[in-house]
């Protein structure tokens, strides 16, 4: 818990509001936890955040975000 409490909000899914732990973007430029996007995905084309129709699902590791939650 003390450590969720030191970390940043953007270390944090906007699904979830979980600390993440494998961080990955989206066509959009959004970052999400890799299993609650993956979970969004499957019934959804548009993006969380912004409601906006998502023209790829495909997702790509935010490995600088994984480093500096890490």
């Amino acid at each position: 818990m003390a450590e969720q409490q030191q970390a940043l909000p953007s270390f944090f899914c906007p699904i979830s509001m979980e600390l993440m732990s494998d961080p990955v973007n989206t066509c959009d430029g959004h970052t999400y936890e890799r299993s609650f996007i993956e979970t969004w995905l499957q019934q959804h084309r548009t993006s969380p955040l912004t409601g906006s129709r998502l023209p790829r699902r495909d997702l790509v590791p935010n490995l600088a975000l994984r480093n500096a939650i890490q």
